[in-house]
């Protein structure tokens, strides 16, 4: 066992020492309101990590955080409800087209969420695969600004025991597949530092 650990601590090693490391993320800030229902605001902070692997792949890691709140207009009781998102999100970036300093890519990777809505004594979790094109724009040797092109491919499933919202009204249990494939909608922002 002593000897697969220190196998796989020096493969790691060796990956690193080659890899071209970069740090960044993105960064969202969304606000809308109807007339005559309520308002919607949502916060969103994505940082993350990743190794250049060669010309073509990355593998990266991003940690993220989403705030949402809603706000009922007064005529349906004026209710605010709001929601805590965290997610881990590994992938693998494969760049196809490059183009002067323009490169076009598709990020495939995993998805583990938990979400808290207030009010719920159980989180909704979530577990899925996604496939997400994008473009980016190499400023510099340093910097490069990243879009990502919508959801893309995705499927994920939800979960949620059932328990109780505000210590009163029970729900039940609930489980949810989700499949889909969506371009230009919620387009990404961010930028990353090559180290």
């Amino acid at each position: 066992m002593k000897k697969i650990f220190m196998m796989a601590v020096m493969a790691v090693a060796a990956l690193s020492a080659n890899a071209q490391t970069w740090v960044g993320g993105e960064l969202g800030f969304t606000s809308s309101h109807t007339n005559g229902v309520g308002t919607s605001k949502e916060f969103t902070i994505k940082p993350e990590v990743g190794f250049g692997l060669n010309e073509k792949f990355d593998v990266a890691i991003a940690l993220g955080y989403t705030y949402s709140s809603d706000k009922l207009h007064k005529k349906f009781g004026g209710d605010r409800f709001s929601t805590n998102e965290f997610e881990i999100s590994p992938y693998v970036r494969y760049k196809f087209i490059k183009a002067g300093n323009f490169f076009a890519f598709v990020d495939g990777g995993l998805e583990y969420a938990t979400l808290h809505y207030k009010g719920f004594s159980t989180n909704m979790n979530k577990f899925g695969v996604y496939v997400t094109p994008g473009i980016a724009y190499s400023v510099s040797n340093k910097v490069t600004l990243v879009s990502h092109l919508g959801e893309g491919l995705y499927y994920n499933h939800e979960w949620q025991k059932g328990g109780k919202i505000d210590g009163v009204l029970e729900y039940d249990a609930t489980h949810m597949n989700n499949v889909g494939f969506r371009l230009f909608n919620g387009i990404t922002f961010g930028a990353y530092v090559n180290l």
